[in-house]
């Protein structure tokens, strides 16, 4: 049986370096880019703390051994919270349903973030978040 350590192992390792931040909504227009982006209660370390806790690997993956990423992108509201959340697909990179599933209704439990500032103004903004979903040995 494998933990709940071992199945987030591979997340754990590629969470460090994949968060990606898009420009604030407010900035779109502009390409101005924000002097703070929006950032999870306590940094990364406590982003990936809250990852491990939370995500729960589908059965049906676990039986088929399955691998994959999904990108889920939302808006960090003025306020913190969080809204407008959907999925990405790039080229032909199709996740499973279930770990779709699984990434947005993780995301949807996320407590405010610290939201994004620009010109010293706080401001709403994108961010995309790869979720690995890989159990030891294999890769996503």
């Amino acid at each position: 049986m494998q933990t709940k350590h071992n199945v987030h192992a591979t997340w754990l390792l590629c969470a460090a370096f994949s968060l990606l931040f898009t420009l604030p909504l407010s900035a779109q227009k502009t390409a101005a880019k924000p002097e703070n982006q929006p950032e999870y209660p306590g940094g990364m370390p406590a982003l990936i703390d809250y990852m491990v806790q939370n995500i729960k690997y589908p059965e049906a993956a676990k039986k088929e051994q399955a691998t994959g990423m999904v990108l889920v992108r939302f808006t960090v509201e003025k306020d913190g919270h969080i809204s407008g959340i959907k999925t990405i697909t790039e080229g032909s990179q199709n996740p499973r349903e279930d770990f779709v599933r699984e990434s947005v209704r993780v995301i949807k439990g996320m407590p405010n973030w610290t939201p994004a500032k620009t010109d010293g103004k706080i401001v709403s903004a994108e961010v995309t978040l790869p979720i690995k979903f890989a159990l030891d040995g294999k890769k996503p």
